[in-house]
């Protein structure tokens, strides 16, 4: 009889940091602590891409340094542009058509929080979504982003 390992919701600043290094950019204070608490979850039918927490591999193996090394490069790679052209944004979500909800690093507050953009994979264009992480959050739980 094999017995279940549960499942661990939330992870460590330790699973955080090795995130930051693969990723070579600091995640905003409000999504490193919505990780923490909730890490492998998503919010309504917006999956936020989870830190790799070896405590839980997984659930988590498909973290956001994953889907940032494949799925995005892949998107993004579509593109005439350089893909340079997009390297002030992070992918952190999505939401199953093929665009992604990014972090535009090209215009962090005093808090070092980015903005929330969506991204668009047919025109690779942004439209902007929320002032923080934090706030598309909450945003996304109303169902803010349901005709996203």
């Amino acid at each position: 009889m094999s017995q279940k390992r549960p499942r661990i919701i939330g992870t460590t600043d330790e699973a955080i940091d090795k995130a930051e290094a693969a990723l070579d950019r600091k995640l905003p204070p409000s999504l490193r602590s919505w990780l923490i608490q909730n890490n492998g979850l998503g919010i309504e039918d917006i999956t936020i891409f989870p830190v790799l927490d070896q405590r839980d591999p997984r659930t988590t193996w498909d973290s956001i340094d994953k889907r940032v090394n494949t799925g995005w490069k892949d998107w993004i790679s579509n593109f005439d542009e350089d893909s340079g052209a997009f390297s002030h944004l992070l992918p952190f979500a999505d939401f199953g058509s093929g665009d992604y909800y990014c972090l535009d690093y090209s215009r962090v507050n005093p808090q070092g929080e980015p903005p929330v953009v969506k991204w668009s994979h047919e025109t690779g264009e942004t439209e902007h979504r929320a002032d923080s992480f934090s706030e598309f959050a909450i945003m996304a739980k109303e169902g803010e982003f349901s005709g996203d």
